[in-house]
């Protein structure tokens, strides 16, 4: 599975891509959601994982954003944050996110996870 990571936390970003890239999926990351936007609508990913708190542009608005571009309707987005609350997971199934992973992530189960919410 193609999947393209967003998160201003470099860490984080390793981490993740490690997990995924250790089970077998393509992984490409962006600290930057302008720049991501513009190489996810080249690379058309199945699957996008989000940060909700982002310094340039917060996940909601980036998940809006990338649902109205063509070509992208049917990538399947999924929330990777600190925020426990249920107004925050409510707002990210409002915005188009098929799932919402909390921070810190189960490093055992964390690619399964990923797998179940997109349907693979």
């Amino acid at each position: 599975m193609k999947i393209f990571i967003v998160d201003d936390d470099n860490d984080m970003i390793r981490l993740m891509s490690a997990l995924l890239g250790q089970t077998g999926h393509e992984v490409s990351s962006q600290v930057a959601g302008s720049y991501a936007l513009s190489e996810i609508s080249e690379q058309k990913p199945d699957c996008i994982l989000i940060d909700l708190m982002m310094a340039e542009m917060d996940g909601l608005d980036f998940c809006r954003a990338v649902k109205k571009r063509p070509g992208l309707s049917n990538a399947k987005c999924i929330f990777v944050s600190g925020r426990e609350d249920a107004i925050w997971k409510e707002r990210a199934m409002e915005a188009g996110a098929v799932g919402y992973i909390t921070k810190p992530i189960d490093v055992a189960g964390f690619s399964a996870e990923v797998e179940r919410l997109v349907g693979a």
